[in-house]
Order: C-alpha cells, then sequence, then structure tokens
C-alpha cells in the first residue's frame, strides 16, 4: 500500500499548465486595456462577456498541455486530492474538462469570488479537508500562481517558466511526479 505524504492536495491552474495558454496579447488589444486583464475590466460588463466568450472558444480549441492527462490521472490513482483554481470562468473549466475527460474534486473560478492572486478559496479548501499547508502545492504557469501559494502559505511550482520565488521549476507537468513523496506499507 502507497501512502502519499506529499503533496495531499495539489491546486492546478487551467490555462498554459492543463491546456494551452490563451492569446493575452490579442485579448488585451482586442478589450483595449493592460494587465491584468481581469481586474481592468472587472466592473465592465461588456468587457467581462467579450473575455467570457473568449475563454468558451478557447476551452473547445485548446490542445491539453503535455503530459497533463496522464499526471492527472496517475495523482488520482495515488488518491492526491486535485483541484482547478483560475481566474477564468466556469463554464471554459466545464468544457475543458468534458473534452478530455479530467476529473477533479473541487473547482474554483471567478465566477465565485476571491479570484487569484487571492488565497482565499485555497485555504478554505485546505481547511476543509484537513490538511496541513505543508501538505499542499499550488501549480501554474505565471507569477499570479506562486504568488496565490505564497499567499495562502504552501509549496509553489512553476511549469516551464524561471522563478526565483517558485519552490519547484517544473520542464513539464510530468516533472511534478518527481515531488510526490510517498511511504511504501505492506
Amino acid at each position: 500500500m502507497t501512502i502519499v505524504t506529499f503533496p495531499k492536495l495539489v491546486f492546478f491552474d487551467l490555462d498554459g499548465t492543463i491546456i494551452e495558454p490563451m492569446d493575452f496579447e490579442k485579448i488585451k488589444s482586442i478589450l483595449n486595456v493592460r494587465s491584468p486583464v481581469l481586474e481592468n475590466i472587472l466592473h465592465d460588463p461588456l468587457k467581462m462577456k467579450i473575455l467570457k466568450e473568449f475563454e468558451v472558444e478557447h476551452a473547445m480549441k485548446a490542445n491539453l498541455m503535455p503530459y497533463a492527462g496522464e499526471v492527472i490521472e496517475r495523482l488520482k490513482e495515488l488518491g492526491i486530492v486535485r483541484v482547478i483554481v483560475t481566474r477564468n470562468c466556469s463554464e471554459s473549466v466545464e468544457i475543458v474538462c468534458r473534452r478530455f475527460g479530467l476529473r477533479f474534486n473541487e473547482v474554483i473560478t471567478r465566477d465565485i469570488g476571491h479570484f487569484k492572486p487571492s488565497p482565499y478559496h485555497v485555504i478554505r479548501l485546505i481547511e476543509r479537508y484537513g490538511f496541513r499547508r505543508d501538505d499542499c502545492l499550488i501549480v501554474g504557469d505565471h507569477m499570479i500562481d506562486v504568488l496565490t501559494g505564497k499567499r495562502a502559505g504552501i509549496k509553489t511550482a512553476i511549469v516551464q517558466r524561471k522563478c526565483e520565488s517558485a519552490d519547484f521549476v517544473l520542464r513539464n507537468l510530468k516533472d511534478l511526479l518527481s515531488i510526490v513523496k510517498y511511504d511504501r506499507k505492506t
């Protein structure tokens, strides 16, 4: 029998981590805003509608990032709790999960408020599952993901990017499996 000692709960970003990243330069150009896009359009219903349409269209066309499906399935087999935490809309996450048959224990989107880099929902789920913060990891492709993890007091991993403040730098999601620590009980 295998007992995972770390991580017991993994928070995954969506774009650039689970699926190919969206073209944020194109989004900024269409919406005529600068980064961060979401904060700059939050109170503009028309621009929020355009962003949602862009996210949904992207979810219907994007490919999985290398090894994403296999890694998520392996974590499930190991009994690791898997959570999507994204600044995207819920509909885009539902499309991606349905298209690729991905299963997560929880999904956190901007639609429920307190979106990244707020650690609110990350901390809430850690407490709800009864884990220590040392038991948890957030995986993403952007500094916002690392910042969210740091604010929540959990370990951070960044994919395909250099980031001195991340605890782990992954070439791709397959590298995540080398982080998993476990005890074998017979």
